[in-house]
């Protein structure tokens, strides 16, 4: 019975954001991609950068058909996973010296980076801009 009641009470409270217009945590996330990524990268295309759809396991550098990788990053061996765009996201030139992400692209925000790489692993092709 604690467990309905709390299932209720989670219905409520999100029908009641809804209702309010409080933005979702996944609009939020996807309006912080739109901010801070979407000049550069999309999920299922590239662009200036790579596609980030399937990016957690993938070897840093190894798109097949994006071909503006720095030379560091190729052969950096480095495997995305949750830390890895983490402490990417925060400082890239620090993780993989000599790459093409520069600072511009850094993510001082630990909450910003968690909302990001949730995001990212959402696979959410919903803002591809291909061109």
């Amino acid at each position: 019975m604690r467990a309905y009641t709390l299932a209720i009470a989670l219905i409520l409270l999100t029908a009641t954001s809804a209702a309010l217009g409080k933005p979702t945590t996944k609009e939020l996330e996807e309006d912080l991609f739109r901010a801070k990524c979407i000049g550069c990268h999309a999920m299922a295309c590239n662009r200036s950068g790579p596609k980030l759809k399937d990016v957690i396991g993938r070897r840093a550098g190894s798109v097949p058909d994006f071909t503006g990788y720095s030379e560091a990053l190729k052969t950096s061996n480095l495997i995305w996973s949750e830390r890895t765009l983490d402490s990417f996201l925060e400082e890239p030139g620090k993780l993989v010296p000599g790459t093409l992400m520069t600072s511009a692209g850094r993510i001082a925000s630990a909450k910003e980076r968690r909302m990001l790489i949730r995001f990212i692993k959402r696979a959410d092709s919903s803002l591809d801009l291909c061109f």
